[in-house]
């Protein structure tokens, strides 16, 4: 049975850090500590979201050509499951239950953000709360809705579109969905 659960941001203290301080690495222990923080709270992360965590916290505005190998370096020493998602890693906390996090509107997270793993969960998780056969349609409203959006944007269009061609979920003959 898919799980629904709250949406939570990690919550970093912030603290002032140089790119040169950085890029000399007397940084790395506690960019590390900040990015399985995030990791903890809010996995499985995109790394682009983990990044952006990460520098925000540090008060940096951007992370330039010159520190992105090194978050790369650290990210991929970290001691969990990482995966890909649509060609981008998708870093996993230790929960490895089959859930979605709808995002609270206190939380700033966009579909682009939401791996597509978690979106076929929603979508599995609706068509089992629903017991019925589903529209492609009806499915991609209640998509909506389930994940907190107001409208069906492009983003929210194509995130639905990749995880509605998820081999998890069953189609009939027609092209609806079924559980």
């Amino acid at each position: 049975m898919i799980e629904k659960k709250e949406y939570r941001i990690a919550d970093l203290n912030e603290i002032k850090a140089t790119p040169e301080a950085i890029i000399s690495g007397s940084m790395d222990d506690e960019i590390r500590e900040r990015m399985l923080t995030v990791i903890d709270t809010e996995g499985p992360i995109l790394e682009s979201l983990l990044f952006k965590r990460v520098i925000n916290s540090m008060s940096l505005k951007k992370i330039g050509s010159r520190i992105l190998p090194i978050f790369d370096r650290i990210a991929s020493s970290l001691p969990v499951r990482i995966s890909d998602n649509e060609g981008e890693r998708l870093f996993h906390n230790n929960n490895d239950e089959d859930y979605f996090r709808p995002t609270p509107n206190s939380a700033v997270r966009y579909s682009y953000q939401i791996p597509t793993e978690e979106a076929v969960c929603c979508l599995q998780y609706i068509l089992e709360r629903e017991g019925r056969i589903i529209t492609k349609s009806e499915l991609s409203k209640l998509f909506k809705a389930e994940l907190g959006y107001d409208r069906m944007g492009a983003q929210v269009d194509a995130l639905f579109k990749k995880a509605s061609k998820s081999p998890k979920l069953k189609r009939t003959g027609n092209g609806r969905f079924t559980i």
